[in-house]
């Protein structure tokens, strides 16, 4: 008896039926995996890929096999069999049109297969592949609940993608097949070749809804991080757009009053001033940041006049500017007896932290706090240490501070 398998005469869907292995054309895919019970659109343009579809429709059945490509495989080359997975989609071409040098197809997947045997790769790879069986149910009850759970997450999918159409809703939604509604969703959703190609190659609804599942619980918490980064972007934008019409009208009012030119030449002064002041970083950048801030203040308002002052104070003062006078502990007793009377705890007090100087001078400077009634020699006391160290002294008032 002839052996049925190696016979090509015999139709493709008898052997189909038959469960037997039978040889046809394959369409290497690339970045892609095709589902069966789905249909797609397919573009063809290598030749070997080409020449593959055009053997398909020259058969009865106008079927082809389509395996993806490994994505460590993925080149500009023509693939070979050992880069192509081994579990695959028998589709069906339903309509062809050819554009120029390239074929563009719409396909129907029908069943999944298996490659047994590559038997050609020139002009255009053919292989002997079997359908591999329906896949089976094992936990009833666990499938439905991953079902419902995998609706449930498309729900909240769709609440971030208005564009989609009801159509495609209506499918997704009301979709009885468990199976069905995996193979669909892969076919839609931007999963990869291995996520992909691990749906394909699952052997029971059970596995094959867990693994939809778990893929589509990613997609839908990275379409809702896409959805707030765009929302909070585009808050960000209106925000920017709103500040800057409010800022044109004021430009605009303030120059009808007379007053835009006067007090945008004063900023403009006063940023030469804080620029020239020799500020440390941190200190500038505060700075700055008030002088933007009083430009967006009406010189009419109360507020003007209170933040220019503090900022006339701050440039004011001086940034990088310092006395290098060694300290002199003898020297400063002498004048500190010199212009105080009595007040011997107070002087011997002074005189231990500018003895701490002496010894190391790299040690940062002590805050001294003189407190008392007003005429009792504070201010005085200040100026004695200033004199005994060679300082210049320096009187900042802090009220309103």
């Amino acid at each position: 008896m002839a052996d049925e398998t190696k016979n090509p005469e015999t139709p493709v869907t008898t052997q189909k039926r038959e469960g037997q292995p039978f040889e046809i054309p394959v369409l290497p895919l690339q970045n892609t995996t095709l589902f069966p019970d789905t249909m797609v659109p397919l573009a063809v343009g290598r030749p070997a890929s080409i020449a593959a579809v055009e053997a398909a429709l020259a058969s009865e059945e106008k079927l082809i096999g389509c395996i993806s490509v490994r994505p460590e495989k993925t080149s500009e080359a023509d693939p070979k069999p050992a880069e192509l997975f081994e579990v695959g989609t028998l589709v069906m071409i339903k309509r062809m049109e050819r554009v120029e040098d390239t074929l563009h197809l719409i396909v129907q997947g029908t069943d999944r297969i298996r490659v047994q045997e590559w038997v050609q790769e020139e002009p255009f790879l053919r292989a002997r592949v079997q359908i591999s069986p329906e896949l089976e149910v094992r936990n009833k009850e666990e499938v439905e609940a991953t079902k419902r759970n995998v609706q449930s997450l498309i729900q909240q999918a769709l609440a971030y993608l208005p564009q989609v159409p009801p159509e495609v809703r209506l499918v997704v939604l009301g979709a009885d097949d468990p199976a069905r509604l995996a193979y669909f969703l892969g076919s839609i959703l931007s999963l990869g070749v291995e996520k992909e190609q691990q749906m394909l190659e699952a052997n029971t609804v059970d596995e094959l809804m867990h693994l939809s599942h778990e893929f589509l619980a990613r997609e839908v918490e990275i379409i809702r991080l896409r959805s707030k980064i765009a929302t909070e972007a585009q808050t960000e934008m209106d925000k920017a757009q709103r500040d800057y019409v409010l800022r044109q009208q004021m430009k605009a009012i303030q120059k009808e009053l007379g007053e835009g030119d006067d007090s945008h030449r004063d900023i403009d002064e006063i940023r030469e001033k804080l620029e020239a002041a020799g500020m440390p970083e941190a200190v500038k950048e505060e700075a700055t940041k008030e002088l933007n801030r009083l430009g967006r203040i009406s010189t009419l308002s109360p507020e003007y006049s209170v933040a220019r002052t503090y900022i006339e104070w701050m440039v004011s003062l001086p940034w990088n500017k310092a006395s290098a006078e060694p300290v002199n502990v003898q020297r400063a007793a002498k004048i500190l007896n010199e212009d105080h009377y009595d007040l011997e705890k107070v002087k011997e007090r002074i005189l231990d932290f500018l003895a701490v100087l002496q010894l190391k001078p790299v040690v940062k400077g002590p805050i001294l706090c003189f407190v008392g009634p007003p005429g009792v020699g504070k201010t005085s006391l200040g100026k004695s240490i200033a004199r005994a160290l060679g300082r210049k002294f320096a009187r900042i008032s802090m009220a309103g501070m």
